[in-house]
């Protein structure tokens, strides 16, 4: 019997999903000789973007098909492909989760079969802030960040320099700008950000590119010992600045838990390597809201449009009664995982009154902006 993917439902699509015999049908196409014994649909994989099947061969190994719904999600399944081709078995023998590897592809209609991996999808709301669970996943995004750097470049795939990070911030703060909707005193606020050298100085490395809490597989909530299990949606591999990995773990509901997760990187990584990298953290979480507000604009969609125009407002809330936190080094030159936790603290007693939580609320939504 193939195992309960026990996956959180996706968004739908205002479209008619493929059937999963339809995508079996794909499947031995893709992977000749295939012979597919159980098909079941298989809502994990689809996340909107993807119909997806899990398939149980003749022989009892379990598959997943998927096919891109539109041409946006089939770009990001090709180039989620060539990232799984260099991760190669001596790289991802240096990681402490699996990954998964591409088992056949029909580029007409457009569908590719890669292997299942075991495990349920990460719920936020169960890393404690001293749970087995918070560590591993400090360990496993600090895993990713120490590969060598050629596991990335030698593929071809894309590397950014810090100069070019902090021009990306600045063109994403211009987008959002140029909308009307964002106040003032975030764009100063992201703007100062920007502009100070202290923010920026590290050291590029292997990033996920794309990471996020729907990305992590983690053990049943029934394994005391919890532990991630895999990390998939590697589209996004690049050389780049790491906190942007670390923006989503800022969102962690329960009090302690982005602390844990982040002195486990830290110790990880070493705790001298990048002083301001919670600062960053910080700074790109913030700007997750932007980016989901330029999702919306760009789409047409008012009801994404608002809903992102009243995270801005109750981020500005918080900016503008003390308990944001400080992005700029003049006014606080290292951020330490204490700080970020008390300014985080700060932030849910705020929206626990106002019912609304910016960073909180945006975790179970990037992965429709991007």
């Amino acid at each position: 019997m193939p195992p309960d993917p026990q996956e959180a439902p996706r968004p739908s699509l205002v479209r008619m999903s493929r059937h999963r015999f339809t995508l079996a049908a794909l499947a031995t196409l893709a992977v000749p000789g295939l012979d597919v014994a159980v098909t079941r649909t298989f809502t994990g994989g689809g996340d909107g973007q993807h119909d997806a099947a899990l398939l149980t061969d003749a022989a009892g190994d379990h598959l997943v098909v998927r096919a891109p719904a539109d041409a946006q999600a089939g770009a990001r399944l090709t180039a989620e492909i060539a990232v799984l081709e260099a991760l190669t078995p001596g790289v991802r023998a240096r990681l402490p989760f699996a990954v998964p590897s591409t088992v056949g592809v029909l580029p007409a209609p457009q569908a590719v079969v890669s292997t299942y991996l075991p495990g349920v999808r990460l719920q936020p709301g169960t890393v404690g802030a001293d749970s087995p669970l918070a560590g591993s996943i400090g360990r496993a995004i600090a895993a990713i960040h120490e590969l060598p750097t050629a596991v990335v470049a030698d593929p071809g795939l894309p590397v950014a320099t810090a100069a070019g990070c902090v021009r990306e911030v600045e063109e994403l703060i211009a987008r959002a700008d140029s909308t009307g909707d964002v106040p003032l005193e975030l764009i100063s606020r992201w703007s100062a950000a920007a502009a100070d050298p202290t923010l920026w100085r590290f050291r590029p490395c292997v990033v996920h590119g794309g990471l996020a809490a729907e990305n992590l597989l983690v053990t049943s909530k029934e394994d005391l010992d919890g532990r991630v299990t895999g990390v998939l949606g590697w589209a996004g591999l690049q050389v780049g600045d790491p906190a942007r990995d670390l923006a989503w773990v800022l969102g962690l509901p329960v009090a302690g838990a982005a602390g844990a997760v982040l002195d486990t990187y830290t110790a990880v990584r070493g705790r001298g390597s990048d002083p301001a990298i919670a600062r960053r953290a910080l700074l790109y979480a913030e700007l997750e809201i932007a980016r989901w507000l330029l999702h919306g604009v760009d789409r047409g969609d008012a009801v994404v449009a608002d809903d992102a125009v009243q995270m801005l407002q109750a981020l500005l809330a918080s900016v503008l009664d003390g308990t944001a936190g400080t992005l700029v080094g003049e006014r606080l030159p290292t951020l330490t995982v204490t700080e970020v936790e008390r300014m985080l603290d700060a932030r849910r007693q705020r929206a626990a009154s106002a019912s609304r939580a910016p960073l909180a609320a945006h975790a179970t939504r990037r992965s429709s902006a991007e």
